[in-house]
């Protein structure tokens, strides 16, 4: 426990060390992320300052005809940063692959980061420096609990966002807007795939949630029950704790679930949660009664630490993922060369990061702007006018090795991209990582709601369902 409680320490403090970087360098076509040494690496962590001088310096740096800028919200001052090296090699990846072969529209392509500061109010602040600095989009990337307020700001400010944290219904009911594109999982149609997996095909019975209490954790756990009692009328939840990284707590909390022996356990929230999560639930041998539901299966960014610290309960854990990157039969040339790409950044060679989840959520941006950018291109139209993008972007359908996509505009503007569901297990080939087995694949079609369903869940919560007519 202690060996890998040190280990996620260290990846905290590197992850933090590359967002300030990406964020103040600014270097075109890497988000300036590569090529640092140690030394650079310090100094320009040291000499950066909180976000809102960050922001200046991007505001000043962008608009270069010769450049096509796109704002990235990203955490840089939370232990949420653990996640960003991730990211960063995510759009490293993908800017890199566009701007080898001459950029959007004949302009190369810079990210540029922005911390939110784990503040709502100063994410709309961001995001209305991102508007103004001259770049086409944003990238929102920092967790659950703030996108209502990066969507309800889009809807606003009628300017393009992708948002890559899990889509919650406080997001496509509460705060619904044609300019907020969810490309990450849909907490509903994750509910749903645990439903018809663990209800209808393996006839659970119960469960217990422990989990944060962000939107899309909520939607989670009430969805299950939702979904589940669909199959089964008598589907039950027995007990639902909220948790943080209070170690005491989460004794008492797994001490508790284990007692009650569930079915089954609906864990929600990842990093240094699930790190916690798991060492207490080995202490109190919960592995041995039940296994655990989540939708960061083979995240990498959630597991490693563990894995590092030889804790990883391999087979013990269940549930949602969206790519198989470790097998590449399940996966298409372009695909595979993204995967490729992704291994050999800067930051992914020096921490041995896999691309996962949030990996091909960045990569199905691109692919979106991309064709969006092109078809504006075609037309004579300026995908610089933000209405003209945001247009754009809506009418994208393509299809790949991940199934149909489009969005869902006027219901939830979900990006539909297929999901998978797996048990985890141990790969002597990829000993860093947790692969799945026993893969399931859902379409949209079979795991989201439908608008119908969305409209008659939204008038039971005294939500507004004029779009829905």
């Amino acid at each position: 426990m202690k060996r890998s409680r040190q280990l996620l320490g260290l990846v905290l403090a590197a992850s933090m060390l590359l967002s300030v970087i990406g964020c103040s360098s600014g270097s075109a076509g890497n988000s300036g992320t590569s090529g640092q040494t140690q030394a650079q690496v310090q100094e320009t962590a040291t000499e950066a300052g909180n976000g809102q001088q960050e922001t200046g310096q991007a505001k000043a740096e962008a608009g270069s005809e010769d450049e096509m800028v796109i704002g990235i919200i990203c955490n840089m001052s939370s232990t949420h940063a653990a996640t960003n090296g991730w990211l960063i090699a995510a759009w490293d990846a993908a800017v890199k692959r566009i701007n080898e072969n001459g950029g959007l529209d004949g302009k190369m392509i810079r990210c540029q980061l922005y911390d939110p500061e784990s503040d709502a109010s100063t994410v709309k602040q961001r995001l209305t420096d991102i508007k103004n600095s001259g770049a086409v989009c944003a990238i929102y990337t920092s967790g659950d609990a703030l996108a209502p307020s990066a969507a309800e700001w889009a809807s606003q400010n009628k300017f393009p966002v992708f948002l890559i944290s899990n889509t919650s219904t406080q997001i496509t009911l509460g705060n619904y807007s044609d300019y907020a594109f969810n490309m990450g999982k849909n907490a509903w149609g994750f509910a749903k795939i645990l439903a018809l997996h663990c209800v209808g095909t393996e006839g659970m019975k119960n469960f217990c949630f422990v989990g944060t209490d962000g939107a899309a954790t909520i939607d989670a756990e009430k969805f299950l029950i939702y979904e589940g009692q669909k199959i089964n009328p008598d589907f039950e939840m027995l007990a639902s704790f909220r948790i943080n990284f209070n170690d005491t707590e989460f004794s008492n909390i797994i001490s508790s679930v284990a007692g009650m022996k569930p079915d089954m356990v609906l864990q929600q929230g990842g990093g240094p949660n699930f790190v916690s999560f798991c060492q207490q639930a080995s202490m109190f041998d919960l592995f041995s009664s039940c296994g655990v539901y989540n939708d960061l299966v083979t995240d990498s960014s959630t597991n490693q630490p563990l894995i590092a610290g030889e804790e990883f309960p391999y087979g013990q854990t269940h549930g949602v993922f969206t790519m198989p990157f470790w097998d590449e039969t399940m996966m298409d040339e372009e695909l595979i060369q993204f995967c490729k790409d992704y291994r050999e950044t800067d930051v992914a060679k020096e921490n041995g990061y896999f691309p996962s989840d949030n990996g091909l959520a960045i990569y199905n941006i691109f692919n979106v702007l991309k064709q969006a950018v092109e078809s504006c291109a075609s037309a004579g139209t300026d995908y610089r006018d933000s209405q003209v993008l945001t247009e754009a972007i809506s009418a994208v359908k393509y299809s790949d090795c991940n199934g149909e996509h489009y969005f869902r505009t006027g219901v939830d503007n979900q990006f539909v991209t297929n999901l998978y569901y797996g048990t985890s297990k141990y790969d002597e080939n990829y000993p860093e990582v947790v692969v799945c087995e026993n893969i399931e694949t859902f379409s949209g079609d079979e795991y989201l709601p439908s608008a119908d369903e969305m409209k008659t869940w939204a008038e039971s919560q005294g939500y507004d369902v004029s779009r829905f007519q």
